[in-house]
């Protein structure tokens, strides 16, 4: 893992949502939800994007061959609910070479896979039906969208039991300052309070209601 990722091993959803309110970005991903509240996942994304099948049939999956370790792999299949993909194989796979997680704008199946193996899947739902002659791949690291958000390769992506919100490379450094700013205050927080203080005068104290006050980038 790379050092300007694996310093963002410290933060969840939440704290990073936060940051990028305070820029004013948009970064969650609505409706994505993981497999297990136990999942986590932290990676730079590998995009895949899908669309439905033509006359020649399509491949489904053997992208996965060139998914490297620790990356995470982000599957834009338009949200549809009735074709599946990502399944044992692929968890089985991708598990065994050390990939981060999967984040599907749509659905998986094979769950009880993944929840064999912790292999983290993150995403709309999941459903029995294939995709093998229902879709095709249209791109690879191409720009894609995830719960309406928009990602593209190499973005940071992070999940746990609230969620998945994406960081884009190019900000990534100015989430990472507002982020530990916005950490190390509720610390603080949670720390006077332990100490006797009311929770008013601990967030007053810590400028707690400006945390978030948008600043741009």
């Amino acid at each position: 893992m790379d050092t300007k990722l694996k310093r963002f091993e410290r933060f969840n959803t939440s704290g990073i949502s936060d940051a990028m309110d305070k820029l004013g970005v948009p970064c969650q991903c609505f409706g994505i939800r993981p497999l297990s509240l136990n999942f986590k996942t932290l990676g730079r994304a590998f995009t895949v994007k899908y669309g439905p099948v033509g006359t020649v049939k399509g491949t489904v999956g053997d992208y996965i061959d060139d998914v490297e370790s620790g990356q995470v792999v982000v599957i834009d299949n338009e949200g549809r609910l009735d074709a599946t993909v990502w399944g044992d194989i692929l968890t089985t796979f991708s598990s065994m070479r050390g990939i981060a997680g999967t984040v599907i704008n749509g659905v998986n199946r094979d769950t009880d896979r993944s929840l064999e193996l912790n292999y983290p899947i993150f995403g709309l739902s999941n459903y029995m039906r294939t995709g093998k002659d229902r879709v095709q791949v249209e791109g690879i690291n191409v720009p894609v969208t995830l719960g309406g958000i928009r990602v593209v390769e190499g973005d940071i992506i992070l999940g746990d039991a609230d969620g998945v919100v994406v960081i884009p490379q190019e900000l990534e450094d100015k989430v990472f300052e507002i982020a530990t700013e916005i950490e190390d205050a509720e610390d603080r927080i949670r720390a006077e309070i332990d100490k006797g203080y009311s929770l008013r005068e601990a967030r007053e104290r810590n400028g707690y209601h400006k945390l978030q006050t948008k600043t741009g980038y």
